[in-house]
């Protein structure tokens, strides 16, 4: 029996499960695009916590982002990773979004919209988007993401406990409130009236960073849905944990100071990554 989550229901064969999930298709895209996620834990899979990286050692590498002591810098939403919603972020997901709510999003504590939540005001956040290398935000995943990123001053963080915690280092993740604008439906069917749903299946599984958190016990994934646009309006937040979890903080150690980043143990093992290897074969660039 094969258990689909998106209709709770076991089906005998994949070919029956294939059959309910394009009848039932319409519905869920419109459902998916008509609301606000949270983006927060939801049967999460990957469970490996961003760790601290020294990016001084990038500032020459990436074009156009200019690390500044005085300010952090949160990636809220990264792409190319499969979440526990079975939707894959593209490149280019936020680019619009960034230009429409430029200066008009808080960052908040649990998306609550609260005055006693809110970490930083609108105000004094600063959206972009960045292609970075994953091992920026601790992850071991090859090659690089484009991250939905906030930039503000470290002495524009009004909450007292996140001040603390983001000052600390300790394991910390992000979650973007969104809607989905645009997307398709990926699906790995060998039938011809499907040649759709599989040239989107085909062109997008192999971007997934984090495939074998999805797979099945035969090293599979049968479908997902590709999104080329979402929308990021009012907030996004610091959570415990995220549906996506390659988010966080991005950061720069201070070797001078001393005010070295705590090092984060993950909760699962992970193969060690070459940061060296990553800087030659990832391309930067940044877009505002």
């Amino acid at each position: 029996m094969i258990y689909c989550k998106e209709l709770d229901k076991s089906f005998e064969t994949k070919e029956n499960m294939f059959s309910a999930l394009k009848e039932a298709n319409k519905d869920i895209i419109a459902s998916k695009k008509a609301k606000y996620y949270n983006d927060s834990l939801d049967n999460q899979k990957s469970t490996t916590t961003a760790k601290p990286i020294d990016i001084s050692k990038l500032k020459d590498q990436v074009k156009g982002l200019d690390i500044d002591d005085a300010y952090y810098y949160i990636a809220v939403n990264t792409t190319k990773i499969l979440d526990s919603h079975g939707d894959l972020h593209l490149n280019g997901i936020w680019n619009k979004t960034v230009k429409e709510q430029q200066g008009k999003n808080y960052l908040v504590a649990d998306h609550e919209l609260k005055a006693e939540s809110v970490i930083v005001r609108k105000e004094h956040i600063e959206m972009f988007v960045a292609e970075i290398p994953f091992a920026m935000i601790g992850k071991s995943y090859t090659g690089s993401t484009e991250a939905l990123i906030y930039k503000f001053r470290k002495d524009k963080v009004i909450n007292p406990i996140y001040k603390e915690w983001l000052e600390s280092g300790d394991a910390i993740e992000a979650s973007v409130r969104m809607r989905y604008v645009d997307m398709l439906f990926a699906l790995d069917s060998k039938d011809e009236e499907d040649k759709e749903y599989k040239k989107n299946f085909d062109q997008y599984i192999n971007q997934i960073a984090n495939k074998k958190e999805y797979e099945n016990e035969e090293g599979e994934i049968y479908y997902f849905w590709p999104v080329k646009q979402a929308e990021n309006r009012l907030e996004s937040s610091l959570v415990l944990l995220g549906s996506n979890s390659s988010t966080g903080l991005v950061r720069q150690e201070n070797k001078e100071s001393g005010n070295h980043s705590k090092t984060i143990e993950p909760q699962e093992s992970t193969p060690k990554f070459d940061l060296s290897k990553a800087i030659k074969e990832t391309k930067f660039n940044i877009k505002n």
